[in-house]
């Protein structure tokens, strides 16, 4: 982090949110070349203060198109005590995502503190199963949060270590709670349920990565009973914290982490959302990036209010993914990349609109992409299975869950466009359709 980050972190440290808040946008607008051009018109005088709601929002396809990692225009200073994750993407447009080495500190450290909020004891033993390497962050992002928040006896395994090596770790050291990516869980159920009773000892299994559904809950408890069966909080390596648990969150239901983020409910206009049980989309103001600006940038997720404004740690419930990306167990897929695989599969008529269904059965989720020609009677299953196969050449973690019995394989269906799912309110195409609260209902 360079010393004029450093200090401006420093100095604003102590100050009232909205002073911090503003000193925030103004050291972005001086050092951030896009956020500076995307502000031009909004906030010409950055002398005169600047209320959040007046600056545009970040329009997701435009930020990571400046975030590359050549010629960087979001950026606020050069690489330099950084750490680079991937943050998703194909294999042919990836998205990373920078953090000083301050940043980083501080957003493990706030998680963390969400850890112990949560109730993780001192002397907890925990298996970090989620997954390292390849530039992913999630297991090393757990592990350090636990130590920022001093909780925890911790055990990194991995979710790439073999069945056998996570079991004997288990047995070993009487581990009783796994930090787990739903998907692996379900992978490892059917190993749990050959056990004999007195060696299923795993008494608490903390999620992230996607949402756990009532079925998958379910089927742990069964095979683990008594399991508490829990969110280890929400984040993205893109954005930063989200929310955290308390014992008053049922499942799907966080707390926003006060002082450190602004969270903002807009509705399809943009307009924000302050009443209860109004679903909209979440945008995320985050005063601890500084290398990598966060500042009104769509999450990704729907999602209602529970409390009223002004409540300390708002409590908000997610409602599936908005229109720029669809989550399908642990993979994403964004809908910008959808059309490169279609111009990859070469199909013999025009897709002139496309949705993505996302949905759960049997434990598992699935995705069916909807595509809209002139003539859907005229494509074949053939060219369907063409479409397929392009899909899971360019996102290969999708095939590899099919084939381990974690997702269900893809569907294409071809529809004409009067088929297409749209808004009842506003008309508007639906680029992702979430049918999994439909599917446990």
């Amino acid at each position: 982090m360079s010393e004029t980050q450093h200090n401006s972190q420093q100095t604003t440290e102590l100050a009232p949110f909205s002073d911090r808040l503003l000193a925030h946008l103004r050291f972005v607008r001086q050092h951030s070349q896009y956020y500076r051009e995307l502000w031009q018109d909004a906030w010409p005088d950055a002398s005169q203060p600047i209320a959040l709601a007046d600056l545009p929002v970040v329009d997701s396809k435009a930020f990571w198109e400046a975030n590359l990692f050549e010629h960087n225009r979001v950026l606020t200073a050069d690489l330099a005590e950084t750490v680079v994750f991937k943050s998703g993407g194909t294999t042919g447009n990836p998205k990373y995502s920078y953090f000083s080495y301050d940043d980083w500190q501080a957003f493990c450290q706030v998680f963390g503190d969400g850890l112990k909020r949560a109730g993780m004891r001192k002397d907890e033993r925990v298996a970090n199963l989620f997954y390292g390497g390849q530039l992913y962050a999630s297991f090393m992002f757990i592990a350090r949060s636990m130590e920022e928040a001093g909780v925890g006896v911790q055990f990194p395994v991995s979710g790439l270590a073999s069945e056998e090596e996570i079991f004997n770790t288990i047995e070993f050291f009487k581990i009783e709670t796994l930090a787990v990516v739903p998907t692996t869980m379900m992978k490892l159920l059917p190993a749990f349920a050959k056990m004999p009773p007195e060696k299923r000892i795993i008494k608490r299994v903390i999620y992230g990565g996607e949402p756990m559904q009532p079925d998958q809950v379910a089927a742990v408890q069964a095979v683990l009973p008594g399991c508490r069966v829990e969110s280890i909080g929400v984040a993205g390596v893109d954005y930063g914290e989200l929310g955290f648990v308390d014992q008053s969150c049922e499942r799907g239901v966080h707390r926003l982490y006060d002082g450190h983020t602004q969270v903002e409910l807009l509705d399809d206009d943009l307009q924000p959302i302050e009443a209860t049980g109004q679903a909209g989309f979440l945008y995320m103001t985050n005063l601890n990036r500084r290398l990598m600006p966060v500042v009104r940038y769509p999450v990704g997720d729907r999602a209602e209010w529970l409390d009223e404004p002004g409540t300390p740690a708002r409590r908000f419930r997610l409602l599936g993914r908005s229109q720029e990306v669809a989550r399908i167990g642990p993979v994403s897929v964004y809908i910008e990349d959808i059309q490169k695989i279609l111009d990859e599969a070469a199909l013999p008529q025009q897709v002139i609109n496309f949705q993505v269904v996302v949905d759960h059965a049997d434990r598992k989720d699935g995705g069916c992409l909807r595509l809209a020609v002139a003539e859907p009677e005229g494509m074949t299953h053939e060219q369907g299975l063409q479409v397929r196969d392009e899909f899971y050449r360019q996102r290969t973690l999708y095939p590899s869950l099919v084939g381990q019995n974690l997702l269900r394989p893809l569907e294409v269906e071809w529809i004409g466009l009067e088929a297409m799912h749209t808004n009842p309110r506003t008309g508007k195409l639906l680029r992702v359709v979430d049918r999994r609260a439909e599917s446990n209902a």
